[in-house]
This record gives C-alpha cells, sequence and structure tokens, in this order.
C-alpha cells in the first residue's frame, strides 16, 4: 500500500483518526497481497488454494466476491502495522475449514439442528483439518520452514475455526481462554480485523440482523477491552504502547459505532424524524440520572419513563447470543407493548414500532461503544468471556 502524502499536523491527525473503509474491487485487493506472496512462501502456497475455495462459493449478500472477506481481513491486519507470516497466513484462511464444512453441509442437504448432522460435519470437520495439517507440514518440510510457524498457523486456525456444535458466544471464550498467550493474541487480531469487514457491510443485513451483528461485535470488544486492562493496566491505549491490538480494538470500535448510526438513519427514514430526539433525551436522561451506561444490563420494572427502554438492553441481545429465544421474544413484546401505548398519539404502524425499537437499541449500543473507546476504566461486567462461565 501507498503511502499517502501528509499536508499538514492537522492532517496527519485526520489520518490517524479516520475510520477505516473497506475495499470491493477484487482486483485492487489482490494487487495488495502480491508482495505478501512474494514474500512469505507459506502465504504463496496458501493463497491458491484459499482462492479457489471462495470461487466454489455463492457471492456475499451485497453481491462482491466472497474472497474479498480475507483479503480485506488481512489488509485491516496490514493497516494496523501487523507483519507476521504466522498471522497474515493464518488471516487468509481463519474461515478455510468452516467455509468448507458449509459448503459440505449445504450439497449433502445436513440438517446441524440434529445430533445425526451435528456429528456428521463434525466428522468431515477433522477430515478437512487433517488434510489441512498434512499439507502445511509437507509444505514446511520441502521447503525447509521451520515447522513451528506451519503449526502455529494450524493452531491459529483451529482456535478461529467455530463448530457447528457450539454456539457463538463458546467460540470466543475459547480464543480468550487459550492457554497460548501468542496463539491466543494471534486469534485475537484476526477476530477483530474480520469482524470490522463484517460490520461495515452491515447495510446487506435485514432488519432483524442489523442490531445482531453489532452486539456481537460489542460482545467482542468488551471482551477485548478486559483483556488489554489487565495487560497494560493504567497504561490502556497510552500513545506510546499502542500495538497492533489496540489499534484494531479502536478501529473496530469506531465502525461498530459508525453501524449502529447507519442503522439509526435507516430507522429514522420510516417517519421516525419527530420522535427521534426525545428518545435522545431519554438515553441522556438515563445516562446522568442514573447508573446508566455502567448497569446497562439491568432491568428496573418499575420504571416508567421512556428511558426505561435503555435499561437491559445489552442483556436483552445476549439472550439472543446464548440462543434464549424466548427470553428474547418476551423482552422485545414488552418494549413493543410499551412504545404502543407512549406513543399512541402518533399512530404508528407495526413497521414503524419496530423501528423505534431497533433505533433506541442501536442509539443506545452506539453510546456503549463510546464508553469502550474512552473511558479507560469502563466494560460491561458480567458481559465478557469471564463472566459466561456461569451460564
Amino acid at each position: 500500500m501507498a503511502k499517502r502524502k501528509v499536508h499538514s499536523s492537522e492532517h496527519r491527525v485526520y489520518i490517524k483518526l479516520e475510520h477505516w473503509k473497506k475495499i470491493t474491487d477484487l482486483r485492487l485487493l489482490e494487487h495488495f497481497m502480491l508482495p505478501l506472496k512474494r514474500k512469505f512462501p507459506l502465504f504463496s502456497f496458501l493463497y491458491p488454494k484459499t482462492k479457489a475455495l471462495y470461487n466454489r462459493m455463492p457471492l456475499r449478500k451485497n453481491g462482491e466476491n466472497p474472497f474479498a472477506h480475507p483479503l480485506n481481513t488481512i489488509l485491516n491486519l496490514l493497516k494496523a502495522g501487523v507483519k507476521d507470516e504466522v498471522i497474515l497466513c493464518a488471516a487468509l484462511v481463519h474461515d478455510y475449514v468452516e467455509e468448507q464444512v458449509d459448503l459440505f453441509r449445504d450439497e449433502h442437504k445436513i440438517n446441524e439442528k440434529t445430533a445425526k448432522g451435528i456429528r456428521r460435519l463434525d466428522d468431515f470437520e477433522r477430515e478437512v483439518f487433517i488434510t489441512f495439517e498434512e499439507e502445511i507440514l509437507i509444505f514446511c518440510k520441502r521447503r525447509k520452514i521451520d515447522l513451528k510457524k506451519g503449526k502455529k498457523i494450524i493452531a491459529t486456525t483451529r482456535l478461529l475455526t467455530r463448530h457447528k456444535r457450539d454456539f457463538y458466544y463458546r467460540s470466543i471464550i475459547n480464543i480468550f481462554t487459550h492457554h497460548n498467550t501468542e496463539i491466543k493474541e494471534n486469534a485475537i487480531l484476526i477476530k477483530l480485523a474480520d469482524r470490522l469487514h463484517n460490520v461495515l457491510t452491515i447495510g446487506n443485513f435485514n432488519e432483524a440482523e442489523r442490531n445482531y451483528q453489532c452486539f456481537k461485535n460489542m460482545f467482542i470488544l468488551n471482551s477485548v477491552k478486559r483483556y488489554l486492562k489487565n495487560k497494560h493496566g493504567k497504561m490502556i491505549f497510552e500513545d506510546n504502547v499502542l500495538n497492533p491490538l489496540d489499534k484494531l480494538f479502536k478501529k473496530n470500535a469506531k465502525a461498530t459505532y459508525t453501524a449502529f448510526l447507519e442503522i439509526c438513519h435507516l430507522c429514522t427514514a420510516k417517519g421516525l424524524i419527530e420522535v427521534t430526539p426525545m428518545i435522545q433525551l431519554a438515553l441522556k436522561k438515563f445516562a446522568l440520572e442514573t447508573e446508566g451506561m455502567w448497569e446497562v444490563t439491568k432491568l428496573n420494572k418499575h420504571e416508567k419513563h421512556l428511558m426505561c427502554l435503555f435499561q437491559g438492553v445489552i442483556r436483552k441481545y445476549d439472550y439472543r447470543l446464548h440462543h434464549e429465544k424466548n427470553k428474547f421474544k418476551k423482552r422485545t413484546l414488552k418494549e413493543i407493548e410499551y412504545v404502543k401505548k407512549f406513543f399512541v398519539e402518533h399512530k404508528f404502524n407495526d413497521e414503524q414500532i419496530n423501528a423505534i425499537i431497533d433505533y433506541k437499541d442501536a442509539y443506545g449500543m452506539k453510546e456503549v461503544i463510546g464508553y469502550l473507546l474512552y473511558e479507560k476504566d469502563y466494560s460491561i461486567a458480567g458481559f465478557e468471556y469471564s463472566g459466561l462461565f456461569e451460564r
């Protein structure tokens, strides 16, 4: 990637603070990969294998070539200053096994919700990993590459692969509780870069998925924040310790904040412009007059002010993350009932009522992202990898 010309000290600060964007042009992305292919033999070996796999897959929801995803993930790592061959190779293949399992599932029409289906997919996943490992280690031996590199790529890919039998949060827990610090941090870096690209395409998800996809980012960001606080202590996010992990945390958080804002705009466009200031002020009241953003998981059943809609917003999506669908639905139905009564004079239709719910969720959770970014001591208690072992 060519270095940008700096026009002034103010422009230098802008470059430092600007939000990263995705690249959709596959030819441009592949051009950025050329130096890595020349420099790293393992990357050059894995590249055509990965590209061939993605050529078998359908286009992404936005019409993009699916191969753009791992390449954007790598690009995000490069922007953050990652130069390690192991991390860049693992980023290239971070979905390699999982995508093959998905293709196998679809081609053989396997129901992954049944025990029989899960066992069959698990067996196929093991077969894919065995072949994957053999190919990497054989290549390393033939090219006289340190076997430790190949084994680290394999270990990182294993840690990032979500098994069909696991819920999403379990795969994240496995990353943060891994015994090997190097492999763990490799996986965290790649996961942040991966989710950064995913959240930049939030407009392509349906209305029911948008907030949830951003919420998954927030779950990861909260866990990373706790990890960084434990690692850096009072020096967290200080300029003199700003490393790729810190940088990717910040850029992912900013992208997630932007995605929540985009959701707010999409909701407002449904005819809510008259009531959005009232919702925004309710959040201010919630944050300033109660414990606010420090207690976003709690719920006061007796509160009747509009700010009650912001109570427990994290816990609500936490239910969905844990596949506790009945609790998520129950909470949502209560919110719908409240909104209908509160805004009765506006005669909103069902689509607008649902948009109000989505708007207040996105508007509230973007503020949580702001706290994660700029309040050094802030993280959501009980909403990170360590707090989930009780469940």
